[in-house]
């Protein structure tokens, strides 16, 4: 079963329609016990870090995505704020601890903007760091959407999975470590190469639809 996490944070039918489209059978779930039940998991959403994690605090979400994907193994794809909470902690509006999946602090994009514009919409090339699940070939670069003022800064160069010039200086686009992934842009929103990465991590989960 592919679970897409409803965080409260934004309309999730965008991401929802696009994994239909390239053949898996989401089903969105607001609860713990659904969670728990997920042999995959997309975390999407748009907008504050803390309303965001709040609510998956409060419903207790955030404990069992925790235990699905730490101690159970389950795949996990975030995408734009749903990235995000899988770090440590956040700078946004004040200090606030995250999902703490994959170390790292989520910091504000303006540090790095130079010539950049903060917010940060647009397309962008995007360049893998990494042959993995979600870009097969490090030499292929291609342009996804992006709408973010705050980024996901790694610990570890190891999980950056590709990145983006901004700025004069480099932002992280994606995240690759074991069984979690993250995509700051929107793939449901990045046409066929968005339904690429969706695919790709579908595939890499055992969660697309069996064909005759």
């Amino acid at each position: 079963m592919l679970s897409v996490i409803d965080t409260a944070a934004g309309n999730i039918q965008s991401v929802v329609n696009s994994l239909r489209r390239i053949g898996a059978n989401p089903e969105v779930v607001s609860d713990a016990e659904s969670v728990m039940r997920a042999d995959a998991l997309v975390l999407p959403g748009v907008g504050a870090f803390a309303p965001a994690i709040a609510s998956l605090r409060e419903r207790g979400i955030a404990h069992a995505i925790r235990q699905r994907v730490q101690e159970d193994g389950c795949p996990l794809l975030g995408i734009c704020l749903g990235m995000q909470l899988l770090a440590d902690h956040s700078d946004e509006n004040g200090a606030h601890q995250g999902l703490g999946l994959v170390p790292g602090r989520v910091v504000p994009l303006a540090a790095v903007a130079g010539a950049g514009r903060v917010p940060n919409f647009g397309w962008y090339d995007t360049h893998p760091t990494k042959s993995g699940a979600l870009f097969v070939d490090p030499e292929e670069i291609r342009s996804f959407y992006f709408a973010h003022s705050y980024h996901f800064v790694c610990d570890s160069a190891d999980d950056v999975a590709a990145t983006i010039e901004f700025g004069g200086g480099r932002v992280v686009a994606a995240i690759d470590s074991g069984n979690i992934f993250g995509v700051q842009f929107h793939p449901e929103k990045s046409q066929d190469a968005g339904l690429d990465v969706l695919h790709r991590f579908c595939s890499h989960a055992g969660a697309l639809t069996p064909t005759n």
